[in-house]
């Protein structure tokens, strides 16, 4: 994820009811939005791309999985315990590059293909009209996607960045009290999370579960899958 040039203005408008409510425990808001932050960068790192042997062993090293974020799921819990089970197991590195290209990348078909326009759109292809809902909620807040037109904006691990960096906007806004700001970003994660994440992202990401040969993958799928949803806890079931 870069950021633009140049910053464009953008119209503030007032926090709406849900916003106002997420603002007002502001404590509870900050650490909400740590952990999300940290949980969609970690998940973004290995559903991005291939990993490699040190980025494996760090994840499902025992005190990393006992810090991981979001652990009060059932998917969460199943995925920390997939994990260990894949250290258990001495899954290498090769094994787990292997599965994340059956799954994410190819040259065979892919099990889970990581493009939001392939999972909703009528001709299931990439740089679809939902390529390009995406990167305009990218430039809404003056970021593209790295390799704009080579490669789809619309990339799991790009939409995961892409919150994980609003995650972190908000809390530099909360730092400096700038309401105005936070309410915007909250409003951005929210309609992101709404129109676009938890719209496909667990469908890709149960295929992955399923179709996955590795501990580690399935592992990757369900810590994926409960933080999605505890994401919509978080920031869409306010009270």
């Amino acid at each position: 994820m870069t950021t633009t040039a140049q910053p464009s203005e953008q119209p503030v408008a007032p926090a709406d009811d849900a916003v106002t409510a997420l603002m007002a425990d502001r404590p509870a808001l900050g650490e909400t939005l740590d952990r999300f932050a940290a949980a969609f960068t970690a998940l973004a790192s290995f559903l991005g791309a291939a990993p490699d042997a040190e980025l494996i062993d760090r994840l499902r090293a025992a005190d990393q999985l006992e810090e991981w974020p979001v652990t009060d799921d059932d998917e969460s819990l199943h995925g920390r315990s997939l994990l260990a089970e894949s250290a258990l197991a001495q899954e290498d590195a090769t094994a787990v590059r292997r599965d994340y290209n059956r799954l994410f990348f190819g040259p065979d078909p892919m099990l889970a293909p990581p493009y939001e326009s392939v999972h909703r759109s009528q001709e299931h292809l990439v740089f679809e009209r939902e390529t390009m809902l995406v990167r305009a909620a990218y430039a809404a807040f003056d970021l593209a996607a790295p390799r704009l037109n080579k490669e789809p904006d619309d990339h799991i691990g790009l939409e995961l960045t892409f919150v994980a960096t609003l995650c972190v906007r908000a809390m530099d806004a909360l730092d400096d009290d700038d309401d105005l700001e936070l309410a915007r970003i909250l409003r951005g994660i929210r309609s992101f999370l709404a129109d676009h994440l938890l719209v496909w992202a667990p469908a890709c990401l149960t295929q992955a579960a399923e179709g996955a040969t590795t501990h580690f993958y399935q592992g990757v799928a369900a810590l994926g899958l409960g933080a999605l949803a505890g994401a919509e806890d978080a920031f869409l079931r306010t009270p």
